[in-house]
């Protein structure tokens, strides 16, 4: 298992269109420097009036899929 961490600040409007269907994936880059696209619908819960702010750590198993996403 893999644990990265990593900032997020999404406005309102990219957040918008996430549900809006135009964007089914979000890439951020790890503090490890390491580019992850991990599918949108995964931070639906972490979704404010503001957008999607925060600091998050995603954990990957073997195969890079995801195990949990949790905000810090």
């Amino acid at each position: 298992m893999h644990t990265f961490e990593f900032d997020m600040a999404l406005s309102a409007m990219k957040t918008r269109a996430i549900y809006e269907g135009q964007a089914r994936y979000i890439v951020v880059e790890s503090d490890q420097g390491v580019k992850l696209q991990l599918p949108a619908s995964n931070f639906y819960r972490h979704v404010t009036a503001e957008g999607i702010q925060g600091r998050f750590s995603v954990d990957v198993d073997a195969d890079n899929k995801i195990i949990a996403l949790r905000r810090l």
